[in-house]
C-alpha cells in the first residue's frame, strides 16, 4: 500500500493532470456541437458526421492502443512519461480546431474535419495512459474508490470551469478571438500539467498480474462495455443538447452550471453509500434521481431558474455516480493485469457510443428549427433530452438487477432464505452372495 504522505503527493499530482485534461474532453463533449453550428456556421448535418467520425476514430484509436501497449506499460511511471510526451502535440490540434471560425467559410467543414481527427488520433496517448494510472497502483477497493471519485471531482470542476468561462462567450456570440484565446490556456495547462506528472515517483505494481482488489465487487466486463456504451450513448444525447437548450429554451446556463455543481458534490455521498450498503443499493438511489430530473423536465418549469438548478443538481449527482460505479468496475477488472488494454476497450465502447449519438443528434437538428421548437417540451430536441434521462435510468437499474441477481444475499442485501435440504437416510451396506 502506498505510503500516507507520498500518496497524496501523487493523488495531487494525478488530479491536476486529470483537471486540465478533462478541461479539454469537457469542451469536446459540451460546445464542440454548438461551436461548429452556431460559430462556425456549418449545418448540423455537417456538424453530426464531423463529430462522429472522428470519435469512431478516436474509439479505434484507443483500442489499438490499448492493444499495442497491452503489458509494455508496466507501471505508472511509464504511463505517466506517455501522456507527457504525448501532451504538446494533442495541444496543438485542439488549438488549430479551435481556429476554425477563423478560416475562410468554404474550408471550415474541411479544416474541423482534419484537425479535429489530428486531436482525436493523438489524444488517446494521454487519455488511455493517465486513466490507466489508477489500475497500475497498489490499491484496494475501498481506496480504488476514492482515487475514482476523486478523479471525478477534478473532473467535474473541470466541466464546471467550462461551463462557467467557455459556455458564455459562444452563447453571447462575442469575437470568434476569445475562443481560441481560451483555448489556448486550456491545452497550455493541459501541457504543463502532463509534464509535472511525469516527474511523480509514482508507487506502482507490476502489470503481470495478481488477484482482484480487496473488498471488490465484481461485474463482469460485457456487462460493464454494454451499460457503459447505452449510458454513454444517452449521456451524449443530452450533453450535447445542452447548450442549445441554455440558448434558445431557458436563455440561460443554469442546467449545465448545476449539472456541473451536482457531480462533484455528490462524489463523497455515493462513495459513502457504495462503502456502506453496497454498489446496487446505491444504483438504485442513483436511477431515482435521474427519473426525477425527467419528471421535472416534462413539467413546466422546465425553463426556469428553479427547474434549471433542480434538472442540473439531479443530473449531475445521478450521472456522475454511474460514472463512479462504472468506473470502479472496469478498475477492479483491470488490477490482475494488463490495464491499458482493460481502459483501451473501455474507453473505445464509450467513445463508438458518443459518436453513434452525436450523428443522431445532427439528424434530429437539421430536421427541425430547433432555435424556435426547443423552447416547445413536445419537440424532437426536447423529447430527445427527456429519453436521454430515462434510458441513463434504465442503465443504472439494469446493473443493479445484475448485481441483486448474481449476489446470494438477496435484494437490498436481506439473505434470502434457502429451503431446508431433503434429510439423507443412511442405507446400511447389504452383505454380498458368497461365490
Amino acid at each position: 500500500m502506498i505510503g500516507s504522505p507520498q500518496r497524496m503527493g501523487c493523488m495531487l499530482r494525478y488530479l491536476c493532470a486529470h483537471f486540465a485534461k478533462s478541461q479539454l474532453w469537457h469542451t469536446s463533449g459540451l460546445l464542440f456541437a454548438f461551436f461548429l453550428t452556431e460559430t462556425c456556421g456549418l449545418t448540423p448535418r455537417a456538424m453530426g458526421w464531423v463529430l462522429g467520425l472522428t470519435l469512431f476514430l478516436n474509439g479505434l484509436a484507443d483500442l489499438a492502443l490499448g492493444a499495442k501497449l497491452d503489458g509494455r506499460i508496466a507501471d505508472a511511471a511509464a504511463a505517466a512519461r506517455l501522456q507527457a510526451r504525448a501532451a504538446p502535440a494533442v495541444a496543438a490540434c485542439f488549438l488549430l480546431f479551435a481556429i476554425t471560425p477563423l478560416m475562410p467559410t468554404g474550408c471550415r467543414v474541411i479544416w474541423a474535419l482534419t484537425t479535429l481527427s489530428g486531436f482525436r488520433l493523438i489524444y488517446p496517448l494521454v487519455d488511455v495512459a493517465q486513466n490507466a494510472l489508477v489500475p497500475l497502483m497498489t490499491l484496494d477497493a475501498a481506496m480504488q474508490r476514492r482515487w475514482l471519485a476523486a478523479r471525478n471531482i477534478a473532473s467535474s470542476i473541470a466541466a464546471l470551469a467550462v461551463v462557467a468561462l467557455a459556455v458564455p462567450l459562444l452563447i453571447k456570440g462575442r469575437s470568434a478571438m476569445i475562443y481560441p484565446l481560451w483555448a489556448a490556456m486550456v491545452a497550455g495547462a493541459m501541457w504543463w500539467s502532463s509534464a509535472w506528472t511525469a516527474r511523480t515517483a509514482w508507487p506502482s505494481k507490476s502489470a503481470s498480474g495478481g488477484p482482484p482488489p480487496e473488498g471488490a465487487e465484481s461485474f463482469d466486463l460485457p456487462v460493464v462495455l454494454l451499460a457503459l456504451a447505452a449510458m454513454m450513448f444517452a449521456l451524449t444525447l443530452f450533453r450535447t443538447l445542452e447548450p442549445y437548450f441554455a440558448a434558445f429554451a431557458s436563455h440561460r446556463i443554469e442546467l449545465m452550471l448545476w449539472a456541473a455543481i451536482g457531480a462533484p458534490i455528490s462524489q463523497p455521498l455515493w462513495v459513502f453509500w457504495i462503502d456502506r450498503h453496497g454498489a446496487a443499493r446505491a444504483l438504485i438511489g442513483m436511477a431515482a434521481t435521474l427519473l426525477l430530473a425527467a419528471l421535472v423536465l416534462s413539467e413546466s418549469i422546465r425553463a426556469s431558474s428553479v427547474g434549471g438548478v433542480t434538472i442540473g443538481i439531479l443530473f449531475g449527482a445521478g450521472t456522475s455516480g454511474l460514472w463512479l460505479v462504472l468506473w470502479a468496475m472496469m478498475t477492479q477488472r483491470a488490477i490482475p493485469g494488463r490495464a491499458l488494454r482493460y481502459v483501451g476497450s473501455f474507453t473505445c465502447m464509450s467513445k463508438l457510443a458518443q459518436g453513434a449519438a452525436v450523428l443522431l443528434v445532427g439528424q434530429i437538428l437539421a430536421r427541425t428549427t430547433y432555435s424556435q421548437t426547443l423552447a416547445d417540451p413536445a419537440s424532437p430536441p426536447s423529447r430527445l433530452m427527456m429519453m436521454a434521462l430515462l434510458a441513463t435510468a434504465g442503465v443504472a437499474i439494469g446493473l443493479a438487477a445484475y448485481r441483486f441477481g448474481i449476489s446470494r444475499t438477496g435484494f437490498f442485501g436481506i439473505a434470502a432464505k434457502r429451503r431446508p435440504a431433503a434429510r439423507s437416510i443412511p442405507v446400511p451396506d447389504r452383505p454380498r452372495p458368497a461365490g
